[in-house]
C-alpha cells in the first residue's frame, strides 16, 4: 500500500495526458520530490546515477513514464537516436574571447552534423543551472562550458575551458597563465620600466586568481614591487552585456585618482586593456610614450587599436577545435586526457616603449584638477 507521499510523488493518471500541457523536467522534479539534475543523471543513465539507491531509480523512470515525460535525451536513450545537438555555455560573448573560442569549436563541428545550440548566463549561478538543465532538456549530447562551472555534473559528455576548477566530470582546456605572465613582465622591466600598474580580472573569472598569482610570483622574482594601491579589480557593471571596455576604463580611472605615478599597466584581458587606454588617454597620458600598456587573450581587436595592443596570445581558435575533437572522443566513449593546457605567445606591438625620462615625465604628468574631473 503506497504512503501519502508516493500517491502525490505517482499520481494514478499522467496529468499532462489529457490537459495537452508538457511534462517538464521541473514538474517532474517537484511531482518526485528531487532534484532535476538527480532525475537528469538518472534518466541519462550515465555513471554518476549509480550512487542513487536502486529504488529511487527504478522510481524515477516509472514515473517519467507515468506522467509522459520524453525530453528528446530521454526518447534518445529509448530510442538510441542521436539528435546531433551540442550545448554552449557561456556568461556572455561580449569581449571577443569567448566568440573565438566558439569560433575553432564551430569549425572543427563542420561535416560532423552537429549543431549547436548557445546560452548565456550572464555570470549568475542560477542562470547557469537552469541553462544546462534546460539544454539537456532539449536533448544536447554533449557541452562546452565556457568559463562555466555549474556545481553538479551535467550528466553527459563535458568540457570546461577557462574555469578555476577541474571536476571530475570533465575535461579541461586551459592556458599556461604563469607562461604568459613571466613573458608579459619580463618584457616591460627588460624596456626599463619598475613602477608597474595592475589591473585584475574579475571576482569569480576562471583565469582570475590563477593569472594573479602568477603576476605575484614573477615580480618578486624580477625585484618589481607590486603596490596594493596601484592594484586594482575589474568591477562587474550592470546590466552586464557589451560592457567589458567601460569595465577597463573605470579601473584606469581608479588607478590615476591614486595619484601615485607608474610607467606600464599589465591588464587581465584586452578589452579590459583597451578601456584603460581610453581612461589614460582622457587624463592626457600618451600610450606608450607615458604609460605602457600590455593585455591578455590577442582578441581580434587587439592588433587594430589605437595604438596597436602589446598582448599575451591565446592559441583561442586552436582551443576552441580542441576543445570539440575532444568532446567528439567522449561522446564516444573514449577516454581522454583530463586536463590539457596550451602555452600563450608575447604578442610585441606599438603599445609598449621605454619608460620616459625624469624630465619628461615631469613635464608630461597630468593635474590634480585633471584627474579629479
Amino acid at each position: 500500500m503506497q504512503s501519502g507521499r508516493e500517491k502525490s510523488a505517482v499520481p494514478r493518471r499522467a496529468p499532462g495526458a489529457h490537459s495537452g500541457q508538457r511534462i517538464t523536467l521541473k514538474k517532474l522534479a517537484e511531482q518526485l520530490h528531487l532534484s532535476r539534475t538527480t532525475i537528469s543523471l538518472i534518466l541519462n543513465d550515465v555513471p554518476e546515477a549509480a550512487r542513487f539507491p536502486e529504488d529511487t531509480r527504478n522510481r524515477v523512470v516509472e514515473s517519467a513514464k507515468r506522467l509522459g515525460y520524453r525530453p528528446n535525451y530521454f526518447a534518445r536513450s529509448l530510442n538510441r537516436k542521436p539528435t546531433c545537438l551540442i550545448g554552449v555555455i557561456a556568461p556572455d560573448f561580449g569581449e571577443g574571447y569567448e566568440a573565438a573560442l566558439l569560433s575553432g569549436f564551430q569549425r572543427r563541428l563542420l561535416n560532423t552534423g552537429y549543431t549547436c545550440l548557445v546560452s548565456t548566463h550572464l555570470w549568475n549561478r542560477e542562470n547557469l543551472q537552469r541553462d544546462v538543465e534546460a539544454l539537456c532538456d532539449r536533448g544536447v549530447e554533449g557541452l562546452l562550458l565556457i568559463n562555466s562551472t555549474p556545481n553538479e555534473p551535467p550528466g553527459i559528455p563535458a568540457v570546461t575551458i577557462c574555469t578555476d576548477r577541474s571536476p571530475i566530470w570533465s575535461t579541461r582546456i586551459s592556458i599556461d597563465n604563469a607562461y604568459g605572465i613571466d613573458k608579459a613582465i619580463n618584457h616591460l622591466v627588460s624596456l626599463g620600466h619598475r613602477e608597474i600598474a595592475f589591473i585584475k580580472g574579475p571576482r569569480g573569472g576562471g583565469d582570475t586568481e590563477d593569472r594573479w598569482n602568477a603576476i605575484l610570483a614573477t615580480s618578486k622574482r624580477l625585484g618589481v614591487r607590486v603596490d596594493p594601491d596601484l592594484s586594482v579589480q575589474l568591477e562587474k557593471l550592470e546590466p552586464v552585456g557589451t560592457r567589458h571596455a567601460d569595465e577597463g576604463r573605470m579601473a584606469g580611472e581608479t588607478l590615476l585618482r591614486t595619484g601615485k605615478h607608474f610607467t606600464a599597466l599589465v591588464v587581465f584581458n584586452d578589452i579590459s586593456a583597451i578601456g584603460a587606454m581610453t581612461a589614460l588617454r582622457d587624463a592626457g597620458r600618451k600610450v606608450p610614450e607615458d604609460v605602457s600598456v600590455i593585455g591578455f587573450d590577442d582578441i581580434e581587436f587587439a592588433g587594430i587599436a589605437n595604438p596597436a595592443l602589446t598582448t599575451v596570445r591565446q592559441p583561442l581558435y586552436e582551443m576552441g577545435a580542441t576543445a570539440a575533437e575532444l568532446l567528439l572522443r567522449k561522446m564516444v566513449d573514449e577516454i581522454p586526457p583530463r586536463d590539457l593546457r596550451f602555452r600563450p605567445e608575447l604578442i610585441v606591438r606599438s603599445s609598449t616603449c621605454p619608460p620616459p625620462r625624469a624630465g619628461l615625465r615631469e613635464e608630461r604628468s597630468p593635474s590634480a584638477e585633471v584627474l579629479a574631473k
